[in-house]
């Protein structure tokens, strides 16, 4: 095929795009007619220009309206606000009241536990309001846990009375502070709870 024929075919295809698209246009004109015919004095207009023009207005309506407001409304200053994040260490931390052991070891009924700190052991817990402390007589003999100093005597905060081998004596602390404690019988025990 040569290019003659090709040019040919190309236009004897669009002329006959071009003639069905006038005829497409007539038929459609003419339905318009049919349907609603248009008078020589109104040209048609396009819905959508209505539309634009009635958003528009609404928009310069709307935009008077705030100048009013922003006239009439009283002026505040921004007052600057600063926030900040509690750090981990200081929030309080939420635990569970734990009871701490302290032992009342084997030999502690003889001088000489004194000088090493082994007469309860440990010999000074620290620990915070609402936890309890057992003290566990771990020995032969009997023993007392009472509050107070050799020195001073007991001063009646908490007391054990005697004790045997194998029996238990606990205390819940509720108040801060430092308490000091010995055997009554064997004075040279002494132990202390510090209570945070």
């Amino acid at each position: 095929m040569t290019t003659m024929d090709k040019a040919g075919i190309g236009l004897a295809i669009g002329i006959t795009v071009v003639a069905v698209a006038f005829t497409m246009a007539a038929s459609l004109q003419g339905f318009e007619m049919a349907v609603a015919p248009v008078s020589k004095e109104s040209t048609p207009s396009d819905p959508f220009a209505d539309i634009a023009e009635k958003v528009k207005q609404r928009e310069q309506a709307i935009e008077e309206q705030m100048k009013m407001v922003a006239k009439e409304a009283p002026s505040f200053e921004e007052e600057a606000v600063t926030v900040s994040t509690p750090r981990i260490e200081d929030v309080p931390e939420m635990t569970e009241p734990m009871t701490v052991q302290v032992s009342l070891p084997s030999g502690s009924s003889v001088p000489g536990c004194e000088e090493i700190l082994e007469c309860y052991v440990p010999t000074s817990v620290s620990i915070n309001t609402g936890d309890t402390v057992s003290w566990s007589n771990d020995d032969t003999a009997a023993h007392t846990v009472s509050s107070g100093t050799p020195a001073g005597g007991p001063d009646g905060v908490f007391d054990s009375s005697l004790f045997m081998a194998g029996a238990t004596f606990d205390v819940t602390f509720d108040n801060p502070g430092s308490y000091d404690y010995f055997c009554m019988v064997h004075p040279w025990m002494v132990g202390n709870v510090q209570v945070n």
